[in-house]
């Protein structure tokens, strides 16, 4: 996870930071495990993993990694199954050289659930947990494969260039009904009109990026540096269908009857698009110790980004929208302070960008929005080791989001105005401590408050839907030495919302924000190893808490109840 101004010099990324996904490597000692994981619900999961040297010279290598899961659910009726696969191989050229091929594959399929009855934007708190809405043949089908090329060559001990290309091809097909509330909302006697929707997004995506890093000195000052330079294209194509209406009805609180309408109907086409993008970045950073006790972080990245939409309607009309290039700097800046060893204090600030579609009232392509992040923090070590306590202080100002323009009476959702603002306020509190070898203990805490500060549409000073005020979490691990382990953790989620954000205006269809009651979840896990064999057993939810999961404003699902696993792996 790289959070804040660590994010930066990746692209134009969403405030806060990114995911970085990293797959297994090869191994030139070879091994591997196979394993096997059942649990509630009908769970199966089988897994392997083998890795190892190709050939006498310890010049090649490999692994391949895979597993297939199949479940139930605790909602009625859903089930999914998914099979994932990832070779590698790797190739020590010379001993400055080397390149590294790998690929993954995942496939996907599911029954879509959007979970539980809404009745006048409350959410109804004794509604049954296992209750499913949707209908039974509704199916979510989702595949991705993507091949990988990185090439590292070590000019020195200090100095290493690292060139790589990424391809991804993916595609999701879904047809289902719509979920609660969208289109009509469920009427207070619990009757919903279920309608119908289906789609297809394919994604094409390729990026080359190369970045030289090393270390050196301008006299007594020390350098870590990095310039890059990176270029993606992608490729969105999409196609729609018109909305199914009035497929039947049904009352949320009853389950689904026997002679619920259970055929699937022919969809009507509606639009096509394919939106090509072209992305370029140049970047460059160095982390310069001006004293032993001194560091400065300086960064900036520009990127270059231009983008076209076509979209062909079911009539066959085509339009081509063509976004005007745009151009943006992304600087970053820091401060590192570290009195000794064990202490240091640090501040920074960044920002990024984000590009927005549509034009203003003038017929003209927008400007990107830009998103400012400032932190300032500390970190400790104490107790000689023992434990570390990191406590960090941030605001994100996402600035200049486009909103719909209100001038002239305008009702067109395509013609906007730069006149939103989002902060985040929040400080995160990390903990860690090992008080005895065979003892761990994780614990952490954050507060994030983010509001409206300016909008045409929203009331100022409302919250964002979705983003708890409180967040904490806490995990106690006991690792004896005769191989068995045990461990409790726990975690806290704070009061949120789903539903609709504050609207300024009189709200006359009934939307408002749904809050989201806080709550626990504990769960235990216990282990043993013998030689080669692993045994792990675990009970998630382990005091039965009900809450929910938001997804978006008519999406809210039931967490799991209390639930059961059990794994076995064997190593060779």
């Amino acid at each position: 996870v790289l959070k804040g101004s660590a994010a930066v010099l990746y692209g134009n990324v969403g405030p806060g930071g990114v995911l970085n996904l990293v797959t297994k490597k090869p191994k030139f000692n070879f091994g591997g495990e196979v394993g096997l994981r059942i649990g509630s619900f009908g769970m199966l999961k089988p897994s392997f993993d083998m890795y190892g040297g190709i050939g006498k010279n310890e010049k090649a290598a490999f692994r391949i990694n895979g597993t297939y899961q199949k479940a139930n659910s605790f909602r009625q009726f859903v089930n999914s199954e998914r099979f994932y696969i990832n070779p590698s191989l790797l190739f020590k050229i010379s001993k400055k050289s080397e390149l590294l091929l790998e690929a993954d594959y995942l496939d996907d399929d599911r029954l879509p659930d959007f979970g539980a009855g809404i009745v006048n934007y409350e959410v109804l708190t004794d509604y049954p947990r296992d209750r499913f809405l949707g209908v039974k043949w509704g199916n979510v089908h989702g595949k991705q494969f993507s091949g990988t090329a990185t090439h590292t060559y070590r000019f020195s001990e200090k100095w290493k260039l690292t060139t790589t290309g990424t391809y991804r091809d993916s595609e999701q097909k879904l047809f289902s009904n719509r979920r609660p509330n969208t289109g009509g909302l469920i009427g207070a006697d619990g009757l919903w009109t279920r309608s119908l929707q289906k789609s297809e997004n394919y994604d094409n995506y390729f990026i080359l990026q190369s970045d030289l890093t090393g270390e050196f000195k301008t006299g007594s000052i020390a350098h870590q540096f990095l310039i890059g330079t990176d270029t993606d294209h992608f490729t969105t194509i999409t196609q729609s269908y018109a909305v199914y209406t009035n497929y039947d009805q049904i009352n949320i609180f009853e389950d689904l009857p026997e002679n619920s309408r259970n055929d699937i109907p022919e969809m009507t086409n509606a639009n096509f698009s394919y939106n090509p993008t072209n992305r370029y970045g140049i970047y460059v950073q160095d982390l310069i110790s001006l004293l032993p006790k001194l560091k400065v972080l300086g960064g900036l990245r520009y990127s270059y980004q231009r983008s076209i939409s076509n979209v062909t309607s079911a009539s066959g009309e085509l339009t081509v929208t063509e976004t005007p290039a745009l151009g943006a700097f992304s600087p970053k800046a820091g401060l590192v302070f570290q009195p000794n060893m064990k202490h240091s204090v640090f501040v920074s600030y960044s920002n990024n960008f984000s590009p927005n579609t549509g034009v203003d009232i003038n017929g003209n392509a927008l400007s990107p929005s830009i998103i400012g992040q400032y932190e300032a923090g500390i970190k400790n070590e104490l107790l000689n080791g023992k434990a570390s306590v990191n406590f960090t202080l941030y605001q994100i100002d996402d600035s200049n989001r486009s909103q719909i323009s209100l001038e002239n009476g305008n009702t067109n959702n395509n013609i906007k105005e730069l006149a939103g603002h989002v902060q985040s306020r929040g400080a995160e509190l990390d903990i860690t401590a090992r008080p005895l070898n065979a003892i761990s203990i994780l614990a952490g805490y954050s507060y994030n408050k983010t509001v409206v500060v300016e909008s045409n549409t929203l009331t100022i000073g409302s919250p964002i839907r979705y983003m708890p005020n409180h967040t904490a979490n806490g995990s106690i691990y006991y690792n004896s030495s005769k191989g068995f382990n045990l461990g409790f953790t726990s975690a806290y989620i704070g009061q949120r919302y789903a539903g609709r954000d504050t609207p300024q205006r009189n709200n006359t269809d009934g939307r408002k924000p749904v809050p989201l009651p806080a709550y626990f979840q504990f769960d235990a896990n216990a282990g043993y190893s013998f030689k080669n064999i692993q045994l792990r057993a675990k009970v998630g939810n382990l005091f039965n808490q009900l809450s929910y999961n938001v997804h978006d404003d008519n999406s809210v699902n039931p967490i799991a109840p209390r639930n059961y696993s059990l794994s076995l792996a064997y190593k060779f």
